[in-house]
């Protein structure tokens, strides 16, 4: 019965004539859809509302200190709000809290306590329809903790919260002159001065030629003078000359960017005469993985700081959207060279070097592709995802020197497909704040729920490839031709049908069966992508040298990895009572693309019912 009433009590809550129906819709006739969303409009919004309390509401308070035989009998925590009864102060206490109302109030006449929040919402709770003047609220909200711990919580730290603002992480104090340098923008200062330092310490050209090589280091040195001077000038003196230290960035690092172009347009024009030559001696110039990793650099340093005192405009926006555009179109003609190059040398080179050869480059298109698609296209979660993982490539290429990759090697628009410059350009200009700003970035909850989606799907696509790879990898192999045997090649490509396999089950359970079968078979598939992809490529570096890549299951450990701590490590939402709700996560994340739900689509469908002709009883 109980079950039954509230089974009724949620309809009620729902249905046209609900208990709290206001007695605006006329009885006689049916509300059209207009009046039935105004009707609906603030239902909804209660709704949502009452479906998860504000942080400080779910947060547990220490009654250790209280005494029990203090509170009055039959004085429970409210079940709704979470509230619970105030118990009578001593005359100290009431002393000192009304000196504390009384400084609250002073300081904020706005109705708003010195944190900020709505001092109405301290008498949430009462036990009965009572008079503020006649009667004072019998509940007060529950307290926040003294140190109040946020792991896996549900919420996360606001300002507010902290009893020292002033105080950073783990008590770190921050100099006050230091109050507007932000960390977005410091770890991008400190990313672009790693990747012109291994520019300047890695493989820059194949060609060794010293004009290439001397102006590269000279254009390296510069640019970090430049980041050096930037935040000299900007922290040492009491009025820094923000105009000035904008100047001095954009010009010191301006000569490293002119160079890694000016790198990647010689290599092109050098190749143009060769592109049908067999090249016993190698590329004209052949780019290392310096001239992208310098590229990334400079297209990071050179945008000025916030606080440096630059805030992007319309204009800046527009300039990264079509430096995106002009690193798409020059893809194109890259890929464009690359197939004319690949016909030619079938006839002057062989067969099986033009097999291997589109196998990479499908795979380099598949790349530069997502990437370049989630940015003009402004898909969000793609956008987040793709800049993760061409992130992880570029931290890999930093190692290249150590770990030997494959994806790194140098390339040539005379030998393949070139890749990386437009790749790390992409990525430079994707995290640039002109471009960011235009972004509407999330990181709730459902949110990991949809990376992780993106990310199987991405295994899937690349792993796809990587099959077709290592199938014209066998058939080369039986020239010779081809790092490994044809067996190796085939076992390698059925380890990559498993990961598409894996990949595609793992995505199809996330988004159609229910919640905790589908986080478990989540997370088992991401292991069976780590430990699988770990055998891969112990295997694969002790046949063929290879280092970690996508064809030797570097990619399938990479994703396995990623999505395990996505469907793991984030808190999941929390329920009216602050307990974790996994079900509710899920369908949030299922629903996420429904638009506004209206409470017509709860009513049931009577209309085959009143289509139907009944016979009047006893005829």
């Amino acid at each position: 019965m109980d079950s039954d009433r509230r089974r009724d009590e949620n309809q009620d809550a729902d249905w046209i004539f609900a208990t709290d129906d206001p007695q605006t819709l006329p009885t006689e006739r049916l509300p059209d859809r207009a009046e039935f969303d105004r009707y609906a409009a603030p239902l909804l919004a209660r709704r949502r509302a009452e479906a998860v309390l504000p942080p400080s509401e779910q947060m547990t308070t220490d009654l250790s200190d209280l005494d029990g035989e203090a509170l009055r009998a039959g004085s429970e925590p409210e079940a709704r709000t979470g509230a619970i009864p105030m118990i009578e102060l001593d005359e100290d206490d009431a002393d000192a809290e009304g000196a504390e109302g009384a400084e609250t109030s002073g300081a904020s006449g706005d109705g708003t306590d010195s944190t900020g929040r709505d001092s109405s919402r301290r008498s949430t709770g009462s036990l009965g329809p009572t008079h503020d003047s006649e009667v004072p609220s019998a509940t007060s909200p529950l307290r926040a903790p003294r140190d109040p711990s946020y792991a896996r919580s549900g919420t996360t730290p606001n300002a507010e919260d902290s009893e020292d603002p002033g105080r950073g992480v783990d008590g770190l104090v921050l100099p006050e002159r230091f109050k507007e340098l932000g960390i977005f923008d410091a770890l991008r200062d400190v990313f672009a001065l790693i990747c012109m330092v291994t520019a300047l310490t890695t493989t820059f050209t194949v060609a060794h030629s010293l004009l290439i090589d001397g102006v590269g280091k000279a254009a390296i040195g510069v640019g970090l003078v430049a980041l050096l001077a930037v935040h000299l000038l900007r922290w040492i003196p009491k009025a820094p000359p923000l105009t000035a230290i904008r100047a001095v960035r954009v010009i010191g690092l301006l000569p490293a960017l002119l160079v890694a172009v000016g790198t990647v347009v010689s290599d092109l024009v050098l190749s143009l005469p060769m592109l049908f030559a067999s090249l016993p001696d190698g590329p004209p110039v052949g780019l290392g993985i310096g001239v992208p990793l310098l590229l990334l650099g400079a297209i990071i340093g050179i945008e000025p700081r916030a606080h440096e005192g630059y805030l992007p405009q319309a204009r800046a926006r527009r300039v990264a959207r079509i430096g995106l555009v002009c690193v798409g179109i020059g893809a194109g003609v890259a890929l464009l060279l690359a197939l004319v190059m690949i016909v030619g040398r079938m006839f002057t080179t062989g067969w099986a070097y033009s097999l291997l050869t589109i196998g990479d480059t499908v795979i380099s298109v598949l790349l530069l592709g997502i990437v370049l698609a989630s940015a003009l296209l402004r898909e969000r979660s793609w956008y987040v995802f793709s800049t993760a993982a061409v992130g992880g490539l570029a931290l890999a290429a930093l190692a290249d020197n150590t770990l030997q990759l494959q994806f790194a090697a140098p390339l040539s628009f005379a030998t393949d497909f070139v890749y990386l410059p437009f790749l790390f350009a992409a990525l430079g200009l994707m995290i640039s704040r002109s471009f960011v700003r235009t972004m509407p970035i999330s990181f709730r909850r459902t949110d990991w729920l949809v990376f992780t989606v993106r990310a199987f799907e991405f295994s899937a696509v690349l792993h796809v490839a990587a099959v077709l790879w290592h199938l014209l990898a066998a058939l080369v192999a039986t020239t010779g031709l081809a790092p490994g045997g044809t067996v190796l090649h085939l076992i390698d490509a059925a380890v990559c049908l498993c990961f598409v396999a894996v990949s595609l089950f793992a995505r199809t359970s996330l988004l159609s069966r229910p919640a905790m079968t589908a986080r478990a078979n989540g997370v088992i598939s991401g292991l069976i992508l780590v430990v699988v992809g770990f055998l891969d490529v112990i295997v694969n570096s002790l046949a063929t040298g290879a280092g970690a890549g996508l064809v030797t299951g570097g990619t399938a450990l990479a994703v396995g990895i990623a999505a395990a701590l996505m469907l793991t490590v984030p808190a999941p939402v929390r329920d009216e009572f602050g307990a974790p709700d996994i079900a509710q996560m899920f369908a949030d994340f299922r629903s996420r693309d429904a638009g506004n739900v209206s409470l017509l689509s709860q009513v049931p469908d009577v209309t085959e019912e009143t289509a139907r002709k009944k016979v009047f009883p006893g005829r």
